[in-house]
């Protein structure tokens, strides 16, 4: 017991058993407790001032600009998953190409869902870019799905 006090003294940790009862299944009596020790905040100087969200996103290094991902490159990646739903493209993976109809039918929605949620905010060449993507994905998928049903 002595050496686990000694222990508890030198890391500056106490541990203090609060169970109700003893380990042969006695009732623990109470033992006074004894205060511990407040340690006083450190002073304002050492803190460092939060920044806010705006201020921590403007911290943000900037990336290689070959990696920067802006609205037209995110539809380009939506509309090329689309692709390769449909067969059109080979899969990254397997170099393989295969079709699931079901998943082209969700990348088409999720484009048409962003061509309407952005309706107004975006410039002439997003705009287009989104619309053509829709058109050419919309027409692979109807002439796939009527060769499916033949």
């Amino acid at each position: 017991m002595d050496e686990e006090k000694e222990e508890q003294e030198q890391s500056g940790f106490k541990v203090t058993d609060r169970r109700q009862f003893t380990s042969e299944g006695e009732v623990r009596q109470e033992e006074p407790q004894q205060p511990a020790p407040a340690q006083p905040p450190p002073p304002q100087e050492q803190q460092p001032p939060k920044a806010s969200q705006e201020e921590e996103a403007s911290q943000i290094p900037p990336q290689d600009s070959s990696q920067v991902v802006d609205f037209a490159s995110f539809l380009l990646s939506l509309a090329t998953t689309g692709m390769v739903h449909l067969g059109e493209i080979p899969e990254p993976n397997t170099g393989q190409k295969s079709e699931d109809l079901e998943g082209a039918r969700q990348m088409i929605d999720i484009l048409s869902l962003l061509q309407e949620k952005t309706e107004g905010n975006l410039s002439g060449e997003e705009a287009k870019l989104l619309e053509s993507l829709l058109y050419e994905l919309r027409m692979k998928f109807l002439s796939k799905s009527k060769a499916v049903e033949l």
